[in-house]
């Protein structure tokens, strides 16, 4: 990511919401666009340097659903942090997300919420421990069966893979490889479709897992 992450709040005015902002403008320096409805996602620009914050409190089931279609042809190529976490949601619709880099409960004090947010805007994903271990466990189990047959990635593919598993962003890869960030962004494209993953964070996994 740029200096100057584009974080898009997706959620309905509050009082804890205006405090998250004042948060992250003034202690963080970090400007923050706010979204009502998840219609006004087709204002934004999905690429890399996008953090998409979307407050589950205030989102109903339906529209939880509308808005993971409408993300998920961009998979990869953004990051999402999922805030305002209820208790009982399951592990299983955490995993349901594109490109999941953080997720925060609603008990989570605001401090921990704003660092959290920054560090994902570095490149790292926030998220406790047992969660992510939980959702790498859950995208190795819905692999396919076929695990004889790997895919055939390039070298410029594995090196792209290798990039991705220190928390690079595209931008960053593309320093490192001396290509452009639209070259990274097709090559992920590719990668993902062959290697039948639809974020990073499975990305990653699949080549923990696969990569020597």
């Amino acid at each position: 990511m740029s200096d100057y992450p584009n974080v898009v709040l997706l959620s309905q005015p509050s009082l804890q919401v205006a405090t998250l902002v004042s948060c992250l403008r003034a202690k963080l320096d970090i400007p923050v666009q706010q979204l009502r409805e998840v219609a006004e996602i087709e204002r934004i620009s999905i690429d890399d340097n996008l953090l998409l914050l979307v407050d589950t409190d205030n989102l109903s089931n339906t529209s939880q659903e509308q808005l993971k279609n409408k993300l998920k042809q961009y998979h990869g190529m953004f990051r999402l942090a999922l805030i305002n976490l209820s208790d009982d949601t399951t592990m299983e619709n955490i995993s349901t997300w594109p490109s999941i880099f953080g997720v925060f409960n609603k008990r989570d004090e605001l401090d921990v919420v704003c660092k959290g947010i920054q560090k994902i805007t570095e490149g790292e994903f926030w998220m406790p421990r047992r969660t992510l271990s939980s959702l790498i466990s859950i995208y190795r189990s819905t692999k396919t069966l076929d695990v004889d047959r790997k895919p055939e990635l390039t070298t410029r593919e594995q090196e792209i893979l290798r990039q991705l598993m220190t928390g690079s962003s595209n931008l960053e890869i593309a320093d490192v490889l001396y290509v452009s960030e639209h070259t990274i962004k097709s090559h992920l494209y590719n990668v993902f479709k062959k290697i039948k993953v639809k974020n990073r964070l499975q990305a990653v996994s699949w080549a923990k897992e696969n990569l020597l």
